[in-house]
């Protein structure tokens, strides 16, 4: 009988690449070349986990580390080999028709940023809902981390894994401490960290702001957890067991007990801790006299204003620890500014407006991303015009003022390097504007430190 060579080649071909439903295990590994190992590559690419531009029908050490990656997503054990079970996975595993990007906005991007945030990836203080290049960069670190591509793109390998993740971690505490926070909660996170040696301030003010900020983030690094600045609820159970651990607790000062107040009338060393403090940030143009007058009133409401405190021209315990807590010049970090700027470019435009979640006018972004430098700025364009000082040319940080409306400084962004500005404009929202283009150059009337 005639041997049929077709049916022998055929043959062959399967005992090497048998269907996941035969009886037999199919396996694909390195060194081996298909039109089926093109498929398996396509599979991968369309999930987010084959890189290489094109499917080449290779496996080579691109596909294994792409099967691997895949594996570990789906808890499967990463051999970069696909057996069965991989192939079976690859083929019910959908698309990544829902990656996310630097770009990206919506529900998704803040369920990401809230997932990123409970392993300790995401430190930006709040979740934005704006895929921009700080959680690009905190989507890169989770995927080093987990053994995936780090593209720093949330493809659907990435999601996967990141929900699975998330999901063994226990939830974040929803009474999180962090800047701006106050009451009985924070008088107590002050005594404790007082207790421990990392709250140094002589009074327990019941506000959470930078200097607390600050006394946290040293004991997490002490303790090795994540140095965010805010209280979780790991960072509040390391906090109560090294505290439970100190034999006896430091007896409360009369300090503690009782809030400093400042007012008309006061006078000594902390008055004049207070006066040149308010001239530092452009509220005080009198002499240093260690004397609290009404031209010290004054310029404490006009603070308080602008750090949206009643605005008694008393200063309290919580005004206290504002003010005097303000970081001096060389503790901004220009580069944080301009990645929290960034995070927040495609935010609309509203008037009055001063956070992520409603938007901002052009000196609400300012003010802002300032507050999250631990920087109190004036609010107003006109406030931060006076207040600034002036530079010839502007450097990265600095303020840029135009006239717009008025003759006057009406409008104002942040000058991130390269003649460019980043601005929340009534039109755009927040966007990068370029000091030469002909619109801003023809209004453009200077440039002004902060800080």
């Amino acid at each position: 009988m005639k041997p049929n060579h077709a049916f022998f080649a055929a043959a062959m071909v399967s005992s090497f690449f048998l269907a996941p439903d035969d009886s037999q295990a199919a396996e694909w590994k390195t060194g081996m070349s298909s039109p089926e190992i093109a498929q398996i590559q396509q599979r991968l690419k369309e999930r987010g986990f084959f890189t290489y531009p094109n499917a080449t029908g290779y496996f080579g050490a691109i596909t294994e580390e792409a099967v691997k990656a895949f594996q570990r997503a789906m808890h499967l054990p990463a051999t970069g080999i696909v057996d069965d079970a991989t192939y079976l996975k690859l083929q019910s595993a959908p698309a990544s028709n829902d990656e996310l990007a630097v770009g990206s906005h919506g529900a998704a991007v803040r369920d990401l940023q809230h997932r990123l945030k409970q392993l300790g990836y995401f430190r930006y203080p709040q979740i934005t809902g704006y895929y921009g290049v700080v959680t690009a960069d905190a989507v890169k670190q989770f995927q080093r981390a987990n053994g995936l591509p780090a593209t720093d793109r949330a493809d659907r390998g990435t999601l996967e894994r990141l929900k699975q993740k998330a999901t063994s971690q226990p939830a974040e505490s929803t009474d999180t401490l962090t800047i701006g926070s106050r009451g009985d909660g924070v008088r107590k996170l002050q005594q404790l960290l007082k207790q421990l040696g990392y709250f140094t301030y002589s009074d327990i003010t019941g506000y959470y702001g930078v200097l607390t900020a600050d006394a946290v983030r040293r004991f997490q690094r002490d303790y090795g957890l994540p140095a965010t600045g805010a209280v979780d609820r790991q960072t509040a159970a390391r906090l109560a067991s090294a505290a439970k651990a100190k034999t006896t607790p430091p007896a409360p000062t009369k300090s503690e007990r009782q809030a400093v107040r400042f007012s008309i009338g006061a006078l000594g060393d902390d008055v004049k801790r207070i006066q040149t403090k308010l001239k530092e940030l452009g509220y005080f143009d009198e002499g240093i006299t260690g004397y609290y007058g009404a031209a010290t009133a004054d310029a404490v409401r006009r603070f308080q204003q602008a750090a949206k405190l009643p605005a008694t021209g008393v200063v309290d315990g919580e005004t206290y620890e504002r003010l005097l807590g303000q970081a001096p010049a060389a503790k901004l970090d220009v580069i944080e500014l301009v990645a929290d700027a960034a995070e927040l470019l495609g935010a609309p435009y509203v008037w009055g407006g001063e956070t992520p979640e409603e938007g901002f006018d052009c000196s609400g972004f300012i003010f802002y991303l300032f507050q999250q430098q631990g920087v109190t700025v004036p609010r107003t364009v006109a406030l931060m015009w006076n207040a600034g000082t002036s530079v010839s040319s502007p450097e990265v940080g600095d303020i840029v003022f135009f006239a717009t409306t008025t003759n006057g400084p009406s409008h104002a962004g942040i000058y991130i390097g390269n003649g460019q500005f980043i601005h929340s404009g009534a039109s755009t929202g927040v966007t990068t504007s370029r000091l030469d283009q002909p619109y801003w150059e023809q209004r453009y009337l200077g440039a002004k430190r902060l800080f």
